[in-house]
This record gives structure tokens, C-alpha cells and sequence, in this order.
């Protein structure tokens, strides 16, 4: 993948889940002011990701003002999900509150990735034993038992006939995103995932009394940086992430988890990547494009989560772009390197500091980075190379193996015959009485 395409498909991406947030916003929007319904998209824990403007009922609302009423809640939607998921119709169930509602399973590439809940409705007229349980329900969530009981009498009735066209509309809208699909709830996945890790990792450092000195923090994130660059140069991408992780991280602390702080500092961080990475060899015209395309999504952000999703999104577009062009790079030094052994491989004094001094790089890096690529060492391909000449020589004259061994490169037959044994399984001798042919 070019870097422009890099960079456009990144941009493509943001473009499409704006989109679709908008567009599942307007589904949801629609379904409510049209049966006059709560509707919401959950994710499998029966987390709501979206719901429609027309919002909960009052019932709903005083229920979920409390924590517990909260986790109530959201145990109905996963459990209603689960038998949604196993029935594969619309699941049309009683809340742990007493209200009708239905859900119906979310599919995208054949996995259940969230569902669609709506209602908050009742099929009947409220009773006295309705009023005990809501009285009931009120004590136990911690909310007035008289308010809870009058916003439960206001809750809307409706007929069998419009519950069972509602869940046809349902029926119908997600099997338009299932085909359509989604990344809305992988989106909400990573908040969740970066949530977690953020505040956990901040509790553990103020647990262990950690934290940086404010007038340096601007000199550590530059040696993070450059630390995060010369393992991309390695070619150490797992660990140029795991310092992009520490970066970020301590960008947070030091912010103390001030969004307007860590958008602040995001910028200082979207710079010094775009620096470092002309500094590396990126084309500045890439750099600057990927930069600016960063830089209009930060504004989007409203929470702390969003923010750090933005700088590990920006960190890895960098490190990606980075990596495609050492890649590269990478891949051109080792064609020049087998190129170059090739040419002088019957040279004896041809050696690993010979061929670097060549490429103007170091013995150590070369030969790190050659057995990466190959899979063997730099000595034992010179070996390879000089033993299938060798093998050629043998099956085609009548030389000495003394002679086979120096116009190969070798400087003594019997070093000559340990490594083409090696190599091949047998001596020099057996291989030509097996294969030669003065014809060839």
C-alpha cells in the first residue's frame, strides 16, 4: 500500500463512520417519531452506543438515574439479545422494570455484533400488584417509590397490532445494516478497551508514586520519540508500539486527564512525529498530508477516550508509514547486498565487514537485519553461494578440489570440504562421482 493510498484510506474510514453514525441516528430518529417508541443500539453487554432523540420515558429515565437501576437495565438488553440471538426473530420481552419492550440481534459477516432495542411500553392497564413491585423496584434502586409508581401509570399502552408492526419495522432495519455493515460498535469496542487502560494505568502510577518532573516532560516525550524511531528502523514495530503506548500514556498523566490539556498537547505530539519521520527519510509532502488529515479529526473528539483513541490512531498511521518506507529501503539494501556477493563470491577475502563497508552501514546492523530478511546469516549465504558454484564446477571439469575450492573462494580444501559437506551431505569426491558429466 502506497503512502498516499495510506492516507486517503484512513481519511475514507473517518469519512464512513461518520456517515453511518449519522445515518443510524436518522433510522433511529425515524422509527421513534413514527411509533412513538424508545429506540437504541447496544452492543452485546447491553451497552447503549446510540439512541433516539425522542429519549427514554420518564419511568425509564427516574430508573436509570440510579446506578443500580442502570446495571438493571442493561442486563434486560443483553439478556433480551441472547434470546433474540437464539430464536432469530424479534424478541418481544418484559423488562426487569415491568415495561414491554423487543429486541432484535445485529448481524455483520455472520457474527451477532450488537442489537437493536426499542419500547417502553405496557399492554394492559397497571394493577395494584403492578403498583407493589414498582413500589418495591423504587426501594431497591433507591428512588421515591411514589414518583417511580406515577411515571410508571403515564407510560403509554399500545395493541398487540402496533407492538407486532414495530418489530416489523425492526425486522427490517437491521437486516438493512447487516448488509450494509458497521463499524460503529468496533469503535465503541476500542473506547471501552482504551477507557480501561488509560485510568487503570494512571491508578498504578499514582499507587507507586510515579510521575514526571513538569519541566522535563517536554524532554522525555522527544527520547520516547526518538526511541520510537529507531525501533521502527530495526524494524521492531511491536516495540516502537509499545513506546507509542508510553508516549501516550505519559501525555495523559501529565495532563491529569484534562481533555482541553491532552488536545493541547496533541497537537505538540501530531508535530513531533511529522519531524521526525521527514527526519527519517518520509517524503515531506506525505508527512504533511498525513498530518493534516490528523489534525481535523482531533476537533471531533468531546471526551479524554476519544482523544487517546486519536493519538494511538495517529501514532500507528505514522509508524505504518514509517515502516512501509524502511520496508523499502530494507528490501533494496538486501538485493544490493546479494547482488554484490554474487559478483565477488570467489573472493577469500570477501567477509560481513567487507560487504557493510560496501553499503555504508554496519557490520552488526547488517548482519541483525540480513538473517531477519533471509533467514540465515550473512556467512552461511556467502557459504550457500560459493558450494552451488562449487557443485557446478564439479559436474562440469576435471579440476582439482584444490583448484574447485579457490575459484569458489575458499582459502584451504579442507575447509572447502567441512562446509560443502555440511551442506550438502557428502564430500566434494562423492558428489562428482555422482554428477559429473563431462557433456554439460
Amino acid at each position: 500500500m502506497q503512502a498516499l493510498s495510506l492516507t486517503k484510506g484512513r481519511g475514507d474510514l473517518q469519512l464512513k463512520k461518520k456517515l453511518e453514525k449519522e445515518l443510524f441516528q436518522r433510522l433511529l430518529n425515524s422509527f421513534s417519531y413514527a411509533t412513538k417508541m424508545f429506540s437504541a443500539i447496544t452492543d452485546l453487554e447491553g451497552n447503549c452506543i446510540l439512541s433516539s432523540e425522542h429519549g427514554d420515558c420518564e419511568f425509564c429515565r427516574l430508573v436509570k438515574s440510579s446506578p443500580s437501576g442502570v446495571a438493571r437495565c442493561r442486563r434486560s438488553y443483553a439478556q433480551a439479545g441472547e434470546q433474540a440471538l437464539k430464536w432469530k426473530e424479534p424478541y418481544i420481552y418484559k423488562c426487569h422494570a415491568g415495561l414491554i419492550s423487543w429486541a432484535y440481534p445485529f448481524y455483520y459477516k455472520g457474527n451477532h455484533i450488537g442489537n437493536f432495542i426499542c419500547g417502553q411500553v405496557l399492554m394492559w392497564q397497571p394493577t395494584e400488584l403492578c403498583a407493589d413491585r414498582i413500589r418495591n423496584l423504587a426501594c431497591e434502586i433507591g428512588q421515591d417509590p411514589e414518583a417511580l409508581l406515577h411515571a410508571f401509570n403515564a407510560v403509554r399502552p399500545v395493541s398487540p397490532l402496533e407492538i407486532q408492526a414495530a418489530a416489523d419495522l425492526v425486522f427490517i432495519l437491521t437486516g438493512y445494516v447487516a448488509q450494509s455493515g458497521t463499524e460503529i460498535f468496533d469503535f465503541q469496542q476500542k473506547l471501552r478497551k482504551v477507557s480501561s487502560w488509560i485510568w487503570g494505568e494512571n491508578k498504578k502510577q499514582k499507587d507507586a508514586g510515579a510521575g514526571s518532573v513538569k519541566g522535563r516532560a517536554a524532554q522525555d516525550m522527544v527520547n520516547l520519540g526518538s526511541r520510537l524511531f529507531a525501533e521502527i528502523r530495526r524494524a521492531d514495530i511491536e516495540a516502537a508500539k509499545k513506546l507509542l503506548e508510553q508516549l501516550i500514556l505519559q501525555i495523559f498523566v501529565q495532563s491529569k486527564g484534562q481533555l482541553e490539556v491532552i488536545k493541547g498537547r496533541s497537537l505538540e505530539f501530531l508535530s513531533m512525529l511529522t519531524r521526525m519521520s521527514t527526519e527519517n527519510g518520509v517524503k515531506f509532502g506525505e508527512a504533511i498530508r498525513l498530518s493534516d488529515l490528523k489534525l481535523k479529526e482531533i476537533d471531533d473528539a468531546d471526551t479524554v477516550e476519544k482523544a487517546v483513541l486519536w493519538l494511538l490512531s495517529v501514532g500507528n498511521a505514522f509508524i505504518a508509514l514509517m515502516a512501509k518506507k524502511n520496508s523499502g529501503e530494507r528490501d533494496d539494501l538486501i538485493k544490493r547486498v546479494v547482488d554484490y556477493i554474487d559478483k565477488n563470491y570467489s573472493s577469500p577475502n570477501l567477509s560481513v565487514r567487507e560487504i557493510a563497508k560496501a553499503a555504508y552501514i554496519s557490520p552488526a546492523y547488517l548482519g541483525q537485519l540480513f538473517k531477519k530478511r533471509m533467514g540465515c546469516s550473512l556467512t552461511e549465504h556467502i557459504n550457500r553461494v560459493r558450494v552451488e558454484q562449487a557443485k557446478h564446477l564439479l559436474r562440469q571439469q576435471d579440476l582439482t578440489i584444490e583448484s574447485i575450492a579457490v575459484q569458489t573462494g575458499f582459502k584451504d580444501r579442507s575447509y572447502f570440504c567441512r562446509i560443502f559437506k555440511k551442506i550438502t551431505g557428502m564430500s566434494p569426491n562423492e558428489y562428482r562421482k555422482r554428477n559429473f558429466s563431462p557433456l554439460r
